[in-house]
């Protein structure tokens, strides 16, 4: 029970950071005019990507879909970044996750797998456009 309750606040203060936005002044890249690419994910918008609920929502289900007997007992501090693309109709898709603890990098993708909850995208000029998304977990095995 205390490990959950550890995990529960580590992934709540970790997810008021999640998200990054483009700062001003830099330079937009440049797309490809290829109608045969996949659109790539927008870094700005008019209003961000957000889970139905909010941060609140998102982690009372990340915290019941994780399994912390999966990530296995390091007596380290554990670190993964997982990003996914959230797409204009609120699906989820490209998850990936890097860190020091590969059982904790697997669970992590595992849980977002699951998450069957369709997101809000972000949008821009009224249109739902495709964006990437981070949330970072920090775990520490005491």
């Amino acid at each position: 029970m205390k490990k959950t309750v550890i995990l529960i606040f580590l992934l709540g203060t970790q997810l008021v950071f999640s998200q990054t936005t483009k700062q001003e002044g830099q330079q937009p890249t440049p797309s490809s005019t290829d109608s045969n690419t996949a659109p790539q994910p927008d870094d700005t918008f008019d209003t961000a990507v957000e889970y139905p609920g909010g941060m609140t929502a998102l982690r009372t289900d990340i915290g019941m879909i994780l399994d912390p007997s999966k990530i296995g007992n390091s007596s380290k501090i554990s670190k993964s970044m997982t990003t996914f693309d959230v797409n204009p109709d609120g699906s989820i898709s490209s998850v990936s996750t890097t860190g020091n603890n590969p059982a904790l990098n697997k669970e992590m993708d595992r849980v977002i797998k699951t998450l069957k909850t369709k997101w809000i995208p972000a949008t821009k000029n009224g249109q739902a456009i495709k964006s990437t998304y981070h949330i970072p977990m920090t775990l520490s095995n005491n």
